[in-house]
C-alpha cells in the first residue's frame, strides 16, 4: 500500500507533464499570440518531441521516414516564430497564455470555447489519421497530441468555470453578511417591520365646471354687475408741478455791447424771453498779481 502511494505520487505529475508536452505539439500549429512566460513550455515541448521521435523512429517501421524530419523542422520554425512575436504583442495578453485560435474561427462566428476544446483537437486527430498509411509513428504522435490538447483545454475550462462560480458565491456571501451586520448593528426601533396603513379608495373627483356654467349659477344682480362695463371716470390729469429750484445757467452767445462768454441765470417761473433780455451779470474784476505784491 505504501509503494502504491509512492507510485501514484510520482505517476500523476509525470502524466500531467507528458500530457502538457504532447499538447504543445498541437498548440504550435493551431494557436498564435502566446504569453511571454509560456516560451519555456514551447521550447520544452519541442525538445520532448525531438527526443521521443528520434528514439522511436528506429523501432517503428515507416513507409516515408522523411515526414518526421519535415515535421520537426516545421515545429522548430513555428516555435521560433511564436517566440519572436512575443516581444511585439500587446500587453493585454496573459503572460501564461497558451495561445489564441486563428482568426478564421472568429470570422465565421464560432464559439471560442468550442473551438479550443473540440474543433482544434479534432482537426489534429484527423490529420494524424490521414498520415497513418505513410508514417504510423508520426500519425500516432499527432493523434496523441490532439487527445492531450482536448484533455488540457477541458481541464482549463473546468478550472476557470469553478473560479468564476467561486467569485460569484463570494460576492453573494458578502452581500448576505453585510445585510446581517446592518441588521444587527441597527437600533431596536429601526428593526421593527413597518406596515403601511390601509387607505380606502377615494371616489374620483368630478371634472371642473366651465366658466359658462359658473356664470349661469350666479345671482341675477351679480350677473348684471359683472356684465356692466366699467364706468369709473378716468384719473384726473396731474397738476403742473413747479420747476426745480435749480438755477439753469445757459451759455449766451456774444451780443453787441457785452463781453464774450456772458452767462444768464434763469429762475423758476421767469419766461425764457425775459431771460434773454435780462442785463448781463456783472463781471467781478480779478485782482492783479501786481497789486497783491508786497512793496
Amino acid at each position: 500500500m505504501k509503494h502504491l502511494k509512492t507510485i501514484l505520487k510520482w505517476a500523476l505529475p509525470s502524466v500531467k507533464i507528458a500530457c502538457k508536452m504532447l499538447a504543445v505539439s498541437a498548440e504550435v500549429f493551431c494557436r498564435h499570440s502566446f504569453g511571454r512566460r509560456y516560451a519555456p513550455t514551447l521550447l520544452a515541448g519541442f525538445f520532448c518531441c525531438f527526443v521521443a521521435l528520434s528514439l522511436f523512429r528506429s523501432v517503428v517501421p515507416q513507409v516515408i521516414p522523411g515526414l518526421i524530419d519535415i515535421y520537426l523542422l516545421i515545429f522548430f520554425v513555428l516555435v521560433l516564430y511564436h517566440i519572436a512575436r512575443m516581444w511585439r504583442q500587446q500587453p493585454t495578453i496573459h503572460s501564461y497564455s497558451s495561445g489564441q485560435s486563428w482568426e478564421f474561427w472568429s470570422r465565421h462566428n464560432f464559439n471560442s470555447n468550442l473551438v479550443s476544446i473540440l474543433m482544434e483537437p479534432l482537426i489534429f486527430v484527423l490529420v494524424g489519421l490521414l498520415l497513418f498509411p505513410a508514417n504510423s509513428l508520426l500519425s500516432l504522435w499527432l493523434m496523441l497530441g490532439g487527445v492531450c490538447l482536448f484533455i488540457k483545454e477541458l481541464l482549463s475550462y473546468w478550472q476557470f468555470r469553478n473560479r468564476v462560480l467561486d467569485s460569484r458565491d463570494a460576492r453573494l456571501e458578502g452581500e448576505r453578511i453585510g445585510t446581517g451586520v446592518r441588521q444587527q448593528t441597527a437600533p431596536q426601533g429601526n428593526r421593527e417591520q413597518r406596515v403601511a396603513p390601509v387607505v380606502a379608495a377615494q371616489p374620483a373627483l368630478p371634472p371642473a365646471n366651465s366658466m359658462q356654467q359658473i356664470y349661469s349659477r350666479l345671482d341675477p344682480a351679480l350677473q348684471q354687475l359683472v356684465a356692466t362695463p366699467n364706468q369709473n371716470p378716468p384719473n384726473p390729469p396731474a397738476p403742473n408741478r413747479p420747476a426745480s429750484p435749480m438755477v439753469v445757467i445757459r451759455r449766451q452767445g456774444r451780443r453787441p455791447g457785452t463781453g464774450s462768454g456772458i452767462f444768464a441765470a434763469q429762475q423758476p417761473g421767469i419766461p425764457q424771453q425775459q431771460a434773454h433780455n435780462a442785463p448781463p451779470l456783472a463781471r467781478r474784476p480779478r485782482p492783479s498779481s501786481l497789486q497783491n505784491r508786497p512793496q
